[in-house]
């Protein structure tokens, strides 16, 4: 997180006006450790402050005027502060916020509106009553919210770097700054499923601490599930729209880390609007889209979990199939798949081997194009924080199969 501080520090400079900041990422990455981190260090330059960590909350108990009586209390330092309306609370905002050098942070703002907090279509007194040097943090993880209000700089926080992500799992893991010896491959595998990602590696870190290295083993897999993860993530999932909830799932399943104009190909086929929608997840932080489309680990691992959730073990009730295994299973029990909208054929799998799939199952085949592989494993080398701050990139991760079903290689998209 210190890294974060210091680039956002370096971003901010010296505010010569009114400065509106916005702070974006995905569920759990660290946006309101980031925002806490940087009101507790700066917060004494300013002559008046505020920090209302959960502004959604807030806005759902109380409305527009909670907001506001909460913002002026903290901002005039007065506790037992009397706001009969919110027009009242505009004049009063009006008045006694009038060239006030004041830091104001609104934390988890969900929807636009939950910052309509003044009257008369004042939408931006904040920014044209503050004094100079003023600054207004807003935390969301929609991006288009940070737009909509002006946002001079938007920071997007990006996954811990590899020093930053074993020293946090270390943390919680083993309760000091270094990897115990029996756990170095273990230990890499578990970084290499978090990607980075903070709540991830806190929580696995924790649920791990004090069990022996079998457990470790054969915890990993449920691990990647964990409730506590997939709440805090889930958050965005449910307030996207039905359309754009199943251009989610289709990524996490198997459209990640393919070629933008090939997704955008097959959400066109699948009848979705790819150039709306896939804009909105990335404004979600959901995914990021350059020249390939991709998802972190965890996001995906999400996508799943919401696929399988209602029948984990009736593969032919989810709404898609994107492990061999499952189709299989489908195929051979000859099922009813009213629910299965697409499936991913992985196409170097061994159907002989297995056993082989009747002609007349409930799935048509159909051919699109070859995806491209997926992962490279390296070992992770015995390392002490405290005597070498630096992890190297190019260490060697010894293999460990977390699941079978991770690696989609050669696979094929098949829409039913």
């Amino acid at each position: 997180m210190e890294s974060h501080f210091s680039t956002l520090s370096k971003q901010l400079g010296p505010v010569n006006d009114v400065r509106v900041v916005g702070i974006t990422g995905m569920g759990g990455i660290g946006k309101s450790t980031l925002g806490r981190a940087l009101y507790e260090r700066i917060s004494h330059q300013f002559n008046s402050s505020c920090y209302i960590d959960d502004v959604s909350k807030l806005y759902r108990l109380e409305g527009s005027a909670g907001v506001q009586k909460d913002l002026l209390s903290q901002s005039l330092n007065e506790t037992n502060l009397k706001i009969w309306n919110l027009s009242y609370g505009t004049e009063l905002a009006w008045r006694r916020l009038h060239n006030a050098k004041a830091l104001i942070v609104l934390d988890n703002v969900e929807e636009d509106k939950q910052l309509n907090m003044f009257t008369a279509n004042r939408k931006n007194l904040l920014r044209e009553r503050l004094g100079r040097g003023s600054i207004v943090i807003i935390i969301s993880r929609d991006q288009q919210i940070l737009k909509a209000r002006g946002a001079d700089l938007i920071y997007q926080v990006k996954p811990l770097d590899d020093t930053d992500a074993l020293r946090l799992f270390c943390k919680n893991a083993f309760k000091n700054n270094y990897i115990m010896s029996d756990f170095k491959t273990l230990t890499s595998h578990v970084l290499s499923h978090c990607e980075g990602h903070p709540l991830a590696i806190e929580v696995l870190g924790s649920s791990l601490f004090g069990k022996d290295v079998s457990y470790w083993g054969s915890a990993l897999v449920s691990l990647r599930e964990s409730k506590s993860i997939m709440d805090v993530l889930r958050i965005s999932f449910d307030q996207l729209e039905d359309t754009h909830k199943e251009i989610f799932l289709d990524i996490a399943c198997f459209l990640y880390d393919h070629d933008v104009i090939y997704v955008k190909e097959i959400l066109d086929f699948r009848g979705f609007n790819p150039e709306y929608g896939l804009q909105v997840l990335v404004d979600k932080s959901l995914i990021t889209m350059r020249r390939i489309v991709e998802m972190h680990d965890v996001l995906r691992n999400l996508g799943k979990y919401i696929v399988r959730e209602k029948s984990p073990w009736n593969p032919w009730k989810w709404s898609r199939l994107w492990d061999f295994k499952d189709l299989n299973i489908v195929s051979l029990d000859n099922k009813a798949t009213e629910n299965v909208e697409a499936i991913v054929h992985e196409e170097d799998y061994d159907i002989e081997k297995d056993s082989d799939l009747e002609e007349d199952s409930n799935l048509e085949d159909s051919d699109l194009e070859e995806d491209s592989d997926l992962e490279e494993d390296s070992d992770l080398e015995d390392y002490d924080l405290e005597e070498d701050s630096d992890l190297e990139e190019d260490s060697d991760l010894e293999d460990y199969d977390l699941e079978e079903d991770s690696d989609l290689e050669d696979s094929h998209f098949l829409p039913t």
